[in-house]
């Protein structure tokens, strides 16, 4: 049955994307491989990829293909024109230094969360894990501070389609995978103001977010991670808590100002 309330969309252009999703998931591919990943013929392929690296979005080697560095480019500019980047980046900074941790600015865009702009402190570790996290939006909302920060304060429509949607992947075994316990959690975040990540990503990490928060709604969230023997009691309770949500209010501040 055709429905109406669904957008209508233009499928070379869909295919195009999934030909860069793949090669901005697998790397160097080479067309046979691309052919397979995306379900199309490879001359098809090949149509595609050479009207792509014609405009400087895919580059080849010998056969072998990758994304290519005009979106480097169109990717700073999206960043540079987000507000929580301008508004939020010193910010990031001074609170790196501060803690010696790593600091993330975290948004929401098409249910997925993406990193906008990343400082580490000089005791931070892993920093490799965020830096490949960067390039590749992540659909973790239910197990990270900042997306749970995030979730917890987006307009209630808005977050029960995506709740409704969404795949509740384990990441660890802390992971919480039940909609119903995340709900409850959620509740809990939005009146305390800071939501907790405890090795609920990653094993070994955890992390303290607070919603960056506008009269338009929440712009995204800033987010503290560190490793569990530098992040226990007090720390985790309060210290590390009240640090990100003094961030969030000074952000909150700067973004008046934009």
């Amino acid at each position: 049955m055709n429905d109406s309330r669904q957008p209508r969309r233009i499928k070379s252009v869909d295919r195009a994307f999934d030909i860069v999703e793949a090669l901005r998931k697998n790397g160097a591919t080479t067309i046979s491989e691309l052919a397979e990943e995306v379900d199309l013929s490879p001359g098809t392929i090949h149509t595609y990829l050479t009207t792509l690296e014609s405009r400087g979005y895919v580059q080849s080697d010998d056969g072998v293909y990758s994304v290519g560095l005009f979106f480097l480019p169109m990717g700073e500019h999206a960043r540079a024109n987000t507000r929580l980047y301008e508004a939020g980046r010193s910010v990031a900074d001074e609170l790196a230094e501060e803690t010696g941790e790593a600091i993330h600015l975290i948004v929401e865009t098409n249910m997925h969360e993406i990193a906008l702009y990343e400082q580490f402190g000089p005791n931070a570790v892993g920093q490799e894990i965020y830096m490949k996290n960067q390039g590749t939006p992540k659909r973790n909302l239910h197990c990270s501070a900042a997306g749970k920060a995030i979730l917890a304060h987006l307009d209630d429509a808005y977050r029960a389609e995506i709740l409704d949607d969404y795949s509740f992947d384990a990441y660890t075994q802390s992971t919480v995978t039940d909609p119903e316990q995340l709900r409850e959690e959620l509740a809990t975040i939005r009146e305390s103001g800071v939501a907790l990540n405890d090795e609920e990503q990653i094993s070994g990490l955890r992390a303290v977010g607070a919603p960056v928060l506008t009269e338009s709604g929440v712009e995204g969230a800033i987010s503290l991670s560190a490793p569990v023997s530098r992040v226990q009691g007090d720390r985790f309770e309060s210290t590390f808590p009240n640090h990100v949500r003094q961030a969030a209010n000074i952000i909150e501040v700067n973004l008046q100002a934009t």
